[in-house]
């Protein structure tokens, strides 16, 4: 009797395993675009006059810095 309780455990552990990995991958930030795409894409900004040269300076700063 003690082993089908044995492994029903091993079971609910590894599906605990699972769901934990499952939240962590949904938790991981999303691919960040590429530091040079996101900088072309301010500097549009700042080209269009959307974005003012402090505000373009203060973002480029953030992507730079992570």
């Amino acid at each position: 009797m003690m082993l089908g309780g044995v492994g029903f455990q091993a079971g609910l552990d590894e599906a605990r395993r699972k769901q934990i990995a499952a939240q962590r991958q949904a938790a991981a930030p999303a691919a960040a675009p590429n530091v040079v795409e996101q900088l072309k894409s301010l500097k549009a900004l700042h080209d269009d006059g959307a974005v003012s040269p402090e505000e373009f300076r203060a973002a480029k700063r953030m992507v730079l810095d992570g």
